[in-house]
């Protein structure tokens, strides 16, 4: 007789502190069958033991010792691909109700639940862990029947089409490749995937009757069968009131095609739901109402806009006052134009994160920028940063911008000031008649060319970056300077 221990850690005595490991012990247990560790599957038993927090699979009628070496083959093989599935399982139910203790578990292994139930919990765990490459798949993927195998490959081309546009995704749905049955299948367990958001438009290319139809799904249902929050047939418009009602609740995510192009139905849902753009009907994505409803609360959603309104100056303006995160998702022209820049970035500086990097490394167009932001010297281009010209034009652009110069230059540059400011003071304590006389002082502080000499006994200015801001900073008026003249300009917020 062969018998084995599956066992893991558990703080709770009835294991339900961690659900995920009781999921992963079912999952084992069901594919011991599929594999056929014992050929004779009525004879494998299966029991757990909540107190040493094990699960026990038995082959009693296993005999021969070369019959018990293919098993132990298997189940290496089986235990290879349960490497973190535990993990990936934590947050994803796999039976209705998820709701797992050794108890539980005891009648899942017992066959306490249907037969369908169990085929579908079955399944949605190989689909898991095959869609989000969860586990050493390969290592047992031969020892399952063929019908698995190929439930495997659709799920991994699903997968990859899941990625590509919504077009893709349907041609792959009615490819002759996928027989009807297997189809269906795909489909129900895309539906319980929280980050797949568009399976619900897939309904109508599996079920043909439901083409044209009023009706939103209900996708927590465990089975290979369609259940809806409101069903389709129904007389309108007491139907329609139902969908509305049943949309401001939930939103479009599982709504019928036919429902997602109303738009008397989605201008209130979207102005409810904002974020639900992308679930909408193309013609209603270009339609005004229903993109400005979106966009002025959640500006990001300019990424399911139509192109015509990713282009709309207007409509790009409403998202990016939102959020400056939507410019990504403006048309190229936008996002080359340096005027319409311009007068959107009252709306959010943030947009330049978005903008084309040779705008980035325009001197002059960004000192206009500055003059309207201080924070746009932040996105300027790296050299210009540090490029003590380009700073000294910047501090006489907006003096705001000493706020973001880089700390090393500003420190230096605080350094400077504070010398200047006390050479300043002297100058200023001479006498009127010694004052004027220093003509030459003067000329050379106006021409930047000054020397460590004379009445500027200052500490040598050999970083040339401290040397032209500096000298930028309104030095050439120190012949007429007013008592009340600070050299360190005044900070203003960005």
């Amino acid at each position: 007789m062969l018998r084995l221990k599956v066992s893991d850690r558990f703080t709770k005595p009835d294991g339900s502190d961690k659900p995920d490991k009781l999921k992963r012990m079912w999952f084992l247990a069901q594919l011991l069958k599929a594999v056929e560790l014992d050929k004779n599957a009525d004879g494998m038993k299966l029991s757990c033991n909540a107190v040493a927090g094990e699960i026990i699979v038995e082959c009693p009628r296993m005999k021969l010792r070369p019959t018990m070496q293919n098993a132990f083959e298997k189940l290496l093989s089986v235990l290879c691909g349960m490497s973190n599935l535990d993990l990936h399982l934590k947050d994803r139910p796999i039976v209705e109700g998820d709701q797992w203790n050794f108890n539980f578990l005891a009648q899942r292994l017992n066959n306490d639940f249907s037969e369908e139930a169990n085929r579908f919990a079955f399944n949605h765990c190989l689909f898991l862990s095959v869609y989000h490459s969860v586990g050493k798949i390969s290592s047992y993927s031969s020892l399952l029947s063929k019908y698995h195998q190929q439930f495997i490959d659709h799920v991994q081309q699903l997968r990859w089409f899941v990625n590509k546009s919504d077009d893709q995704l349907q041609k792959m749905f009615t490819s002759d490749k996928i027989d009807q049955d297997t189809r269906r299948k795909l489909l129900h367990h895309l539906l319980l995937l929280p980050d797949c958001k568009n399976t619900t438009q897939l309904v109508d290319l599996v079920y043909e009757d439901l083409k044209d139809q009023y009706y939103i799904i209900e996708p927590s249902c465990w089975s290979y069968r369609l259940a809806f929050k409101v069903p389709p047939g129904q007389p309108l418009p007491g139907h329609k009131e139902k969908i509305r009602n049943a949309l401001l609740e939930q939103g479009l995510q599982y709504a019928s095609r036919r429902v997602r192009n109303d738009k008397d139905l989605v201008l209130p849902t979207i102005a409810k739901h904002p974020n639900d753009l992308q679930y909408v009907s193309r013609g209603l994505k270009n339609d005004r109402d229903v993109v400005m409803a979106a966009v002025t609360q959640q500006g990001e959603q300019l990424q399911y806009a139509s192109p015509d309104f990713q282009d709309n100056v207007d409509v790009v303006r409403a998202a990016v006052a939102q959020h400056s995160y939507a410019m990504r998702y403006a048309s190229e022209r936008i996002r080359s134009d340096k005027s319409i820049i311009e007068t959107l970035i009252a709306d959010g500086i943030g947009l330049l994160f978005y903008v084309k990097e040779e705008f980035l490394k325009d001197r002059d167009y960004l000192l206009r920028l500055i003059g309207h932001n201080p924070y746009a010297f932040m996105f300027a281009d790296f050299w210009l940063q540090n490029d003590p010209a380009f700073i000294a034009s910047a501090i006489d652009a907006n003096p705001g911008v000493w706020e973001y110069i880089p700390s090393p230059i500003k420190t230096e540059l605080e350094s400077a000031r504070s010398q200047y400011k006390s050479q300043t003071e002297s100058f200023q304590t001479k006498a009127p008649s010694a004052r004027s006389s220093d003509s030459d002082v003067c000329s050379s502080v106006k021409s930047r060319k000054f020397n460590n000499t004379g009445c500027f006994p200052v500490v040598p200015l050999f970083n040339p970056l401290i040397r032209t801001v500096a000298h930028s900073v309104h030095l050439h008026v120190l012949n007429v300077i007013p008592p009340d003249f600070h050299l360190v300009p005044n900070r203003r917020q960005a």
